[in-house]
């Protein structure tokens, strides 16, 4: 673990499974806590762990101790909060930490499948670059000894070979320029939700499924720590950053407070439909809403992990024929004319 401003969900995963696991042994809380610096490998998580020991031993509770390092997510506090009130710690932690790493998986799972295609993409660029700014000027002075010319294709190619040598450095310019913005909003609020609501946009499908698994987690996680069906609503709604799922939360909230029965919210709101809207129904009746709620985060986790295998298996073999199909036509539309020159020379 790191301190940094803002932990990852990985780390935030394994703080709250080691943190259970040693409070349900029945050791106090400030006992794990030096547990956990006396197993630290580094100086910067025993210097966290250390602020957080500081709050405890002078009388604070551990939802206080994490808030006043300020790399915790509020939510987290908030739950933890809740256990150390009901007397469920050990249970909020061991959920926070499922919730963590069901974070954490989603999380890896969207960074995979960006980040292959991306790596195409340049791959792509790049050789097609060498093509038209080295390899077809090598054709073209071949063509002028031979006395031939290459196809309009290839000249056309040339030219824009041309065009980016000789501005080169405007064009490095302007990707550093790029690199530099986008680097920029990610240090930012407003800028990291604008590239949230691109990416939403780009994969509404997948971002949708994410955030309604998200949304199931989070309500399952706190209707096991004891809270009412509004109560977990309420703190559920701001983890919620997809617009398109925000809204039907804040619908499904307006409907559960005008009186209406919270399985029929849920479907009216479009929150779940079809089988997962009758999978609550069922858990609701039987008291079983957070086991079900867990049951559906689950669901809709493996059908963003399978979405994000098919996109990368539709991704990878077309970014593939469009490399063969750049590089073949641009060779080709050198080396054809030059067997016609070769043919008549013979």
């Amino acid at each position: 673990m790191s301190s940094k401003s803002s932990l990852p969900a990985e780390e935030l995963a394994a703080f709250s499974a080691q943190l259970s696991l040693i409070v349900k042994t029945g050791i106090p809380v400030s006992e794990a806590i030096i547990l956990l610096i006396e197993d630290a490998e580094t100086e910067a998580p025993r210097k966290l762990l250390g602020s957080i020991l500081d709050t405890l031993e002078s009388g604070g509770a551990l939802s206080e101790a994490l808030r006043k390092t300020e790399v915790f997510p509020v939510y987290m506090t908030q739950m933890i909060e809740i256990g150390e009130t009901s007397g469920r710690l050990d249970r909020v932690l061991d959920s926070l930490s499922r919730y963590y790493e069901r974070e954490d998986g989603i999380s890896r799972s969207a960074r995979s499948a960006i980040t292959y295609p991306a790596i195409m993409l340049v791959i792509l660029i790049a050789i097609t670059i060498i093509l038209i700014t080295r390899v077809l000027p090598i054709f073209n002075q071949i063509y002028n000894t031979l006395g031939g010319e290459m196809s309009s294709l290839a000249t056309g190619a040339m030219k824009i070979g041309a065009a980016i040598s000789s501005s080169a450095g405007y064009l490095v310019i302007a990707i550093a320029a790029i690199g530099a913005i986008v680097i920029a909003m990610r240090l930012t609020t407003e800028g990291r939700k604008a590239l949230l609501t691109l990416g939403q946009n780009v994969f509404k499908n997948l971002a949708d499924k994410m955030a309604t698994s998200k949304f199931a987690s989070g309500m399952s996680l706190m209707l096991a720590s004891g809270l009412d069906v509004s109560q977990a609503v309420d703190l559920t709604l701001p983890l919620i950053t997809n617009k398109r799922m925000h809204g039907k939360v804040e619908r499904l909230k307006t409907l559960t407070d005008s009186g209406e029965s919270f399985t029929e919210s849920v479907m009216s709101a479009g929150v779940f439909t079809g089988i997962k809207a009758r999978m609550l129904a069922l858990g609701f009746k039987s008291g079983n809403l957070d086991t079900v709620m867990a049951k559906i985060a689950d669901d809709y986790e493996k059908e963003v992990d399978d979405g994000l295998d098919g996109l990368i298996s539709i991704i990878e073999p077309t970014m593939v024929a469009i490399l063969c199909v750049i590089v073949g036509l641009i060779l080709l539309s050198a080396m054809l004319p030059l067997l016609g020159v070769m043919s008549q020379i013979i």
